[in-house]
């Protein structure tokens, strides 16, 4: 009976992909097409910010922003990458800006699934979930957060609390998209800010986000929560946007 319900709903709503939006079979997410296009990060890699290196070999190794600027954070990783600035639209990132801007539901549950399925640290024991919040006047607008969708698929498959209120962005920030390095850190400076501490105290914390860029974003949010009484916050992205 079951198979016959999905066979049904597959038949009157069948699944798109995400990247073109070409017919793709349900359990794959995207279509054969789009997945030559979908790289997942390797090493090596810096094991801090989870960088990748241009060299195929050799060991990971801290990069030299992390080795010139520590992050607040422990560690950062994200599962799949593709070169921002790129005229060619990349599958992942066009499944993304959907999934945000055009509140594309079936391409948040992809990714979602794909975030679940690739998470990388299954031997840490965190005692809370933090999405990246987004601003009250951008949550009213967008209607959701994607970064709390992710935070919530992850949550569920691990058996982690999930708080999308613990932390707060007290600050409307104009998007990151098309700032530079040092103007990402300074849009960012100070947006933040912990609701309730107490949640926090000596906790080890995963903070999730949908994109690593510059890491400005994750930097602030980890330094945040740090100071609010956080033992230990790792970083979890879907993607990362890397420069050519």
């Amino acid at each position: 009976m079951v198979k016959l319900l999905t066979s049904v709903l597959a038949l009157l709503y069948p699944q798109r992909c995400p990247g073109c939006k070409a017919l793709a079979e349900p359990e794959e997410g995207f279509c054969a097409a789009c997945w030559q296009f979908l790289h997942p990060i390797e090493p090596p890699l810096c094991w801090c910010c989870g960088a990748p290196f241009t060299t195929s070999t050799g060991p990971d190794h801290l990069c030299a922003r992390c080795l010139s600027r520590p992050p607040s954070f422990r560690q950062a990783r994200s599962w799949g990458r593709y070169q921002s600035g790129d005229t060619i639209p990349h599958p992942l990132s066009t499944a993304i800006q959907q999934f945000k801007y055009q509140r594309d539901m079936s391409a948040g549950k992809v990714l979602a699934e794909l975030g679940v399925a690739h998470f990388p640290w299954r031997d840490q024991a965190y005692d809370l979930i933090v999405p990246v919040p987004l601003h009250r006047e951008r949550l009213r607008q967008r209607g959701f957060n994607q970064s709390l969708i992710l935070a919530r698929a992850i949550g569920q498959a691990r058996h982690i609390e999930i708080n999308p209120l613990v932390l707060a962005r007290t600050r409307a920030t104009v998007p990151q998209t098309q700032l530079s390095e040092s103007e990402r850190r300074e849009n960012v400076r100070g947006a933040f800010t912990v609701v309730t501490p107490q949640r926090l105290a000596g906790k080890k914390i995963l903070l999730v986000d949908d994109v690593y860029t510059s890491g400005a974003t994750a930097e602030e949010c980890a330094k945040t929560l740090s100071r609010g009484g956080a033992e230990i916050v790792d970083v979890f992205t879907l993607a990362r946007a890397v420069s050519h």
